[in-house]
């Protein structure tokens, strides 16, 4: 069979426009699946122990999703671990922990440190007594506790974050942090 020019053009269009709609078609579908798997592997959740990774001279910093309201200075089990993944440096560890409502209002979080750990009011950092070695972890609290912010207390969702700073131990940690935490 024959194809005049104004039934190509028009084959052409219909043909264009069929691989348009497969590929958004497919496009779609595979967003989707690659979102919603994202979601459910990235949620961390309140109460399940979470671990972060960092390396010599970095910061690294993670956030849970805390839903609804809380009563002042309720305390909420939580582990936050810390691993050393340089595999030649000792590093030295510091910590801060705050929490942040959707209307930009934060307040410092008050965590229970596990041992060798030191709060350091000046800053608000927590800092690790000792050098964490090369492909080792240490816990940084067993419990956190709410703040006493009565702007914080709704049935709205805050987020808490966690900051993670090391140095290597060739640094100069007291000019750095202006803290020795190592004694």
């Amino acid at each position: 069979m024959k194809i005049s020019k104004e039934n190509a053009v028009w084959v052409f269009i219909v043909a264009l426009l069929s691989g348009l709609l497969a590929l958004s078609i497919y496009l779609g579908m595979s967003g989707w699946y690659f979102k919603s798997q994202q979601n459910v592997a990235t949620d961390l959740i309140i109460g399940k122990t979470v671990q972060t990774a960092i390396k010599a001279n970095e910061a690294n910093a993670i956030s849970l999703n805390l839903e609804g309201a809380y009563l002042p200075g309720e305390k909420l089990p939580q582990i936050i671990a810390i691993k050393n993944i340089d595999d030649e440096k000792n590093l030295y560890i510091r910590a801060k922990a705050f929490i942040e409502s959707g209307d930009n209002a934060s307040s410092q979080l008050s965590l229970i440190q596990t041992a060798n750990w030191t709060y350091n009011s000046a800053d608000g950092y927590c800092y690790y007594n000792d050098l964490l070695t090369p492909q080792n972890k240490v816990a940084l609290c067993s419990d956190i506790i709410s703040p006493q912010n009565p702007a914080l207390q709704t049935s709205k969702k805050f987020i808490i974050t966690f900051v993670f700073e090391s140095l290597d131990s060739s640094q100069n940690v007291e000019i750095i942090w202006g803290v020795n935490p190592v004694k």
